[in-house]
């Protein structure tokens, strides 16, 4: 076994436990350096993995160079292009966050040991789960993740919102938690294996022109976690959860919850769903998950954007925000093309430094003491212009507008749906991005257009700044680089 393949996990791994250990010594002016230890582990990861996707990607003859693409355990755990990929995402929306909770988490005296171990944590699980060829490995991922999150939502221990929104993420994520389980052992008892190559063997689902008995039993299977993991993407209809546990989690955790988790289960689902859905473009299994995808991405996106329009306080929009965005990212599942793969990866790396950009902007508030209410959002363009620009920027790219990053990656999901004989799909999409404008234009006008209420100007603290510049950057440059990180999706999802 080659260990050097998860390196970047060992180091997140190990700098958790450090943080813990760290913690127990640390007194309470000091607190702040768990999250600089915390970072410092998450960097390390960051550079592994690089390393590693470098020695992975093709070289210029074509081939691909030496290096991962092996595995552990059997092939349980890979260190494909893809994986190393998402990984890449993983890591640094945990360093985003962090760099973002240092000012809340000081001033709301939440544990910063505490605090900084279970976002690393989690982060590790989100690790796994990209790189799980093996249904047990995916499920110990995600229960990684999901209990260290559930702790995180009801840190607030004084705040009764915190713990209306852990004890509903909890009972709900528990619900996905079984029926993912469920799946699992139906798709296990189907096949007589819990390897996802087992999903591409010969006869199982049609593949070789046979139906055998155990294509209808590892359907359902496969069905089932199409359900579960909608709960954890919170797409329509196991959406409900989602308001509540953002509105009543910690701010930088609501971030996280819209980002970490979420990016962590869509890679779940192209790791299992994406090589049977592209068989199935050859004639291969029946064409009821293509229908499932396609029908989930139209109702998701049509919700999210329609209650998102009626929402007052800011994180409850962002929900249903983030809702509509699952359904986006769904279309490129819908089309079962490689092209729709590699759009879906396009669209988390677009989506997650977009969205992490808006909440750096509602943390900057909250450690004011404001920034929950839309309406607060008056006359920002006065108070702090910088803030008020970088939320225009962002805004503009979870909109569509070019050439922001969510421009490129609503264009590749389009095209994919288009090239796929599936237009009808496309216009839905258009159709719903437009609807958008109606939620995020309200953020604007208020910033931009309403008469400056009294008060002082409203200065970010170093981190938040920091991280806030890196964000807009990103959405900008990575727009502008669109074609060669289009061209890096098209070889990791190649790899799927």
């Amino acid at each position: 076994m080659d260990w050097n393949l998860v390196t970047p996990e060992l180091i997140v791994a190990g700098t958790g436990l450090a943080v813990l250990v760290l913690d127990l010594f640390l007194s309470e002016e000091r607190r702040r350096s768990a999250a600089y230890l915390s970072l410092a582990g998450l960097l390390a990861a960051l550079v592994a993995s690089v390393r590693l996707l470098a020695a992975g990607l093709p070289d210029g003859s074509g081939a691909a160079a030496a290096g991962p693409g092996a595995g552990l355990w059997g092939g349980m755990l890979v260190a494909d292009p893809f994986a190393l990929l998402v990984k890449l995402l993983f890591l640094g929306i945990g360093l985003a966050v962090i760099m973002l909770s240092v000012d809340f988490v000081e001033s709301r005296r939440i544990a910063a040991g505490e605090y900084n171990a279970l976002v690393l944590f989690s982060v590790l699980g989100m690790m796994i789960m990209a790189g799980s060829r093996d249904l047990i490995v995916i499920y110990l991922g995600l229960e990684t993740t999901a209990i260290a999150s559930y702790v995180l939502a009801g840190l607030l221990r004084g705040d009764a919102r915190s713990g209306e929104a852990a004890l509903k993420y909890f009972l709900t994520g528990a619900l996905a938690s079984a029926v993912i389980l469920f799946g699992m052992s139906l798709v296990f008892g189907g096949t007589g294996s819990t390897s996802l190559t087992a999903l591409l063997a010969p006869g199982f689902l049609g593949l070789s022109g046979a139906a055998p008995v155990s294509g209808p039993l590892a359907l359902a299977g496969l069905v089932l976690l199409v359900a579960g993991f909608g709960f954890k993407i919170a797409a329509v209809p196991f959406h409900f959860w989602a308001p509540d546990a953002y509105e009543g989690a910690p701010t930088p955790v609501t971030a996280f919850f819209s980002v970490g988790p979420k990016a962590a289960a869509f890679a779940v689902v192209l790791r299992v769903f994406a090589p049977v859905l592209l068989l199935g473009q050859a004639g291969g299994p029946p064409a009821v998950l293509p229908v499932l995808f396609a029908g989930l991405a139209v109702v998701t996106m049509t919700v999210g954007n329609l209650v998102a329009l009626t929402q007052k306080n800011i994180k409850r929009m962002l929900a249903y925000s983030s809702i509509a965005h699952a359904g986006y990212m769904m279309v490129g599942l819908a089309v079962a093309t490689p092209q729709g793969t590699a759009a879906v990866i396009y669209y988390l790396l677009a989506y997650a430094v977009t969205n992490l950009g808006v909440f750096a902007v509602v943390i900057w508030l909250n450690n004011r003491g404001t920034g929950d209410e839309i309406s607060d959002y008056t006359g920002l363009a006065g108070r702090a212009p910088l803030a008020a620009a970088a939320m225009l920027v962002c805004l503009l790219s979870l909109i569509g507008i070019p050439p922001m990053v969510g421009f490129f990656g609503k264009f590749y999901l389009f095209m994919a749906a288009v090239e796929a004989g599936m237009a009808w799909l496309a216009v839905v999409m258009v159709v719903n991005s437009a609807v958008s404008v109606g939620y995020y234009y309200g953020i604007v006008r208020n910033m931009y257009l309403q008469d400056e209420p009294a008060g002082e100007a409203v200065r970010a603290t170093p981190m938040v700044g920091t991280a806030l510049g890196l964000t807009v950057a990103a959405v900008l440059a990575l727009g502008f680089l669109s074609e060669p990180l289009s061209h890096l999706a098209r070889l990791a999802g190649g790899g799927l």
